[in-house]
């Protein structure tokens, strides 16, 4: 008997997609014969690719402004126009691979995503890897995929809110939690990874980590604490950034404060257990993991957040378990106050008891046995308006 098939759509913007759709791949690959497409890079636009790069280009020079106008202003128009040429790439990939269930992790696509799933007659899941579903919902009002479900990470007005506004029913959404790697499910000695790091236990160790590109902001949270002695150990993520690798190895700590600069890693789950406390951008991606391993967050604000993320800043805020850095000059008061204030600590690990379990490791596959375990039944037919409009 063949392995079923599953086709992800997943994106190069942002470092979250891909983290996604390799989560799937270790969960999934050992059962399923997957296959991944960009339908993004693949939809040309003025026979220019799709943005991506450009996008990175923004987010890892803290270009929030300019994200925030370019991303209301222009995705939504240029891929309503694009309808049926994302139809046809999607459906290109369904047929020539005989998939068995389409399953999308990005934003903009997920209307002709689901055209694609309806005319291949294949089941859709969309997995949102966002706290806030604006950009994934597009056009979704129109969907008539007979066997659909979607992840969420959590119940909000900025998902289900969102979802149930373009008509989705509650039977067609789980709770699962966002996409978390199974390495976050395991028990970490702290003690022994911090030998395998070289760091001494007697001092906390803060992980700074901006995001998979590497962000301009990481040098001045750097600068803070090198200047401050608190007695602290510096993780400093500067992803594939090797500018600001070189920028940081050039800084000097303050007497008892000491910074190690971390490359590109697979091994974030490691970063992670070892550290006591977390500084981030408001990306939901780290975000989550932090939850997994109930670390203190604090969360950059020294500029305006994207606007899809102001929602991870107040569900942060909302369960008690961090705080926002609106200015540099805050970071070492507030690293004070997470890190050596027992009141606080013992507040965010109340707080952190209280948080849903995080089951999308261990639901992903049911939910997907179930879509995949019977013939999709034909509820809605093609009609002449559906097939004139978008085949």
């Amino acid at each position: 008997m063949r392995k079923k098939k599953l086709l992800i759509l997943s994106s190069y913007g942002g470092y979250g997609h891909i983290a996604a759709t390799n989560t799937l791949k270790k969960l999934l690959g050992s059962d399923y014969e997957i296959h991944v497409a960009f339908p993004i890079k693949e939809l040309r636009m003025f026979k220019m690719p799709a943005g991506e790069n450009f996008y990175n280009w923004l987010l890892s020079n803290n270009l929030n402004g300019l994200t925030n106008a370019l991303v209301k202003l222009f995705p939504h128009k240029l891929f309503s126009r694009r309808t049926k040429k994302t139809i046809k790439i999607i459906r290109d990939h369904i047929e020539d691979k005989e998939i068995d269930l389409l399953i999308s992790l990005i934003p903009f696509v997920n209307f002709p995503a689901s055209e694609a799933a309806r005319f291949c007659d294949i089941p859709f899941l969309l997995i949102t890897t966002d706290n806030d579903l604006e950009n994934w919902v597009y056009g979704l009002e129109k969907m008539q995929v007979t066997k659909f479900k979607v992840t969420i990470g959590s119940q909000l007005k900025t998902t289900t809110g969102y979802l149930k506004a373009k008509g989705i029913s509650e039977n067609a959404i789980e709770q699962l939690g966002l996409p978390l790697r199974p390495e976050f499910s395991d028990v970490y000695n702290k003690k022994t990874l911090r030998a395998k790091y070289e760091i001494p236990e007697a001092k906390n160790v803060i992980l700074i980590m901006m995001g998979g590109a590497g962000s301009n902001a990481t040098i001045n949270y750097a600068k803070v604490l090198m200047a401050h002695s608190m007695n602290l150990h510096v993780l400093v993520c500067a992803g594939r950034n090797r500018f600001l690798a070189k920028k940081l190895k050039n800084l000097r700590p303050a007497t008892g404060n000491s910074m190690d600069v971390i490359p590109f890693t697979e091994k974030v789950h490691e970063l992670l257990a070892l550290s006591d406390l977390l500084i981030t951008k408001p990306g939901p991606g780290t975000i989550n993991e932090a939850y997994e391993l109930k670390l203190p967050i604090l969360l950059d604000r020294t500029k305006p957040p994207l606007f899809w993320e102001k929602a991870n800043i107040d569900l942060v805020l909302q369960d008690g378990v961090g705080a926002c850095i609106e200015h540099f000059r805050e970071t070492p008061d507030l690293i004070a106050r997470f890190l050596f204030d027992e009141q606080t600590k013992e507040a965010v690990q109340r707080s952190y008891k209280k948080i849903r379990e995080n089951r999308f490791a261990k639901s992903i596959k049911p939910l997907i046995e179930e879509l995949t375990e019977s013939p999709v039944p034909c509820e809605v037919l093609a009609t002449s308006r559906n097939v004139s409009t978008f085949s």
